[in-house]
């Protein structure tokens, strides 16, 4: 058993638990923190090591108490039955509700796979209201386009899948329709408001194999909105812009760090021709950029994003194959329904909200918020 003990990691004070059930099953206890007031975003299983929890400000242990592979193993057995043949390849993800909560388990092995862990993210039970995201109010009107594509993007764990869910319920509240999602896996349920809600699963033995295929799908499932839970490659790229340009509203995410970044991954996804880049000009609604960041307090995160909308100027620049332009353009039309991070940034520090070192590793534009 590794010395847990001599780890620097902080662990919570008595109070802080809330008497956490130390002698209860691992499930016991982590539905106890799932149910906590204790801010998280991440609770993390090594074997032989304490609970671990990811706060805004970083890790903290739960307990003194290790976590014994027993304990691990029957916590994976509720995940998955079959986690013994899963988990000899690769680790695996699984979505499940636990009572509760609704979470999502990546369960691996390390060490040569004489050790096993766990990293496990929480989602709410229903999505939350887009006016308490914090987005303005020209990001929350992507919630009212009926087609073309809108791009979620920004660096994992950034909350894009909690602000497409609540664009999604959005949607779901006002207008009547078919809503499709492409996920892995799939996690924040959708209830059945005034649209049917088709949620389907990525993986090897999930609703479909792939995004591409499941986006394929999803043209002849007649929808009107549609969600691809993440652009990867190039096939996924071009059948989502091939479905913006067919009639449906498409919400897409995508990894990139900013504005400019992100449709220029696009346009190398979609292969860098003149045509493409004028195609995914005309079918663009919008590009929004997101950054979670902790709190002076270290009690919650904050929102801060970056947001182009569509825009005749916008069109020609994407088309023209100069998004480097797309910057210094967002920076002097404010009114057109666009801003800059650093103008997020810039009003979450006069608010006195966030640290400026927090706001210097979220910006998209380090020379322009070093001038500022």
């Amino acid at each position: 058993m590794e010395n847990y003990q001599s780890s620097q990691i902080r662990t919570l004070s008595y109070i802080e638990n809330e008497d956490h059930p130390v002698f209860g099953t691992l499930v016991e206890q982590i539905l106890h923190l799932l149910n906590s007031k204790l801010i998280f975003s991440d609770i993390l299983i090594h074997q032989n090591s304490p609970l671990m929890l990811r706060q805004p400000k970083g890790l903290v242990a739960v307990t003194d108490s290790p976590i014994t592979r027993e304990e691990l193993q029957e916590f994976f057995e509720v995940v998955e039955p079959n986690w013994a043949e899963r988990i000899q390849d690769r680790a695996f993800d699984r979505a499940v509700d636990l009572h509760t909560a609704r979470i999502r388990a990546n369960c691996f092995t390390f060490q040569g796979k004489k050790r096993l862990g766990c990293v496990i993210r929480r989602f709410p039970k229903e999505p939350l209201a887009l006016a308490k995201l914090g987005l303005r109010q020209h990001e929350q009107n992507f919630a009212k386009l009926t087609s073309g594509l809108v791009l979620i993007i920004g660096d994992t764990c950034q909350g894009k899948s909690t602000t497409i869910a609540s664009m999604l319920d959005e949607i779901n509240k006002h207008r009547s329709g078919h809503i499709i999602t492409i996920e892995d896996p799939v996690e924040t349920l959708i209830p059945q408001r005034q649209c049917v809600i088709t949620q389907r699963e990525v993986g090897f033995d999930g609703d479909v194999e792939s995004f591409y295929l499941g986006a394929l799908d999803a043209l002849r499932e007649r929808p009107d909105v549609i969600v691809i839970g993440e652009i990867r490659d190039a096939q996924t790229a071009q059948e989502a812009l091939a479905l913006a340009e067919s009639g449906p509203l498409v919400l897409a995410s995508l990894h990139a760090r900013s504005t400019e970044l992100g449709l220029q991954k696009m346009l190398r996804l979609l292969g860098n021709s003149e045509a493409q880049a004028q195609a995914l000009a005309h079918a663009l609604r919008g590009v929004l950029c997101q950054a979670l960041l902790p709190s002076l307090q270290g009690e919650r995160y904050y929102l801060a994003t970056e947001c182009l909308t569509s825009h005749p100027d916008v069109t020609a620049m994407i088309a023209g194959g100069q998004v480097s332009s797309l910057r210094s353009w967002m920076e002097n039309k404010p009114g057109e329904g666009c801003h800059t991070m650093n103008a997020s940034l810039r009003a979450l520090l006069a608010d006195g909200k966030i640290a400026i070192e927090d706001a210097r590793n979220a910006t998209t534009d380090r020379i322009g918020f070093a001038e500022q």
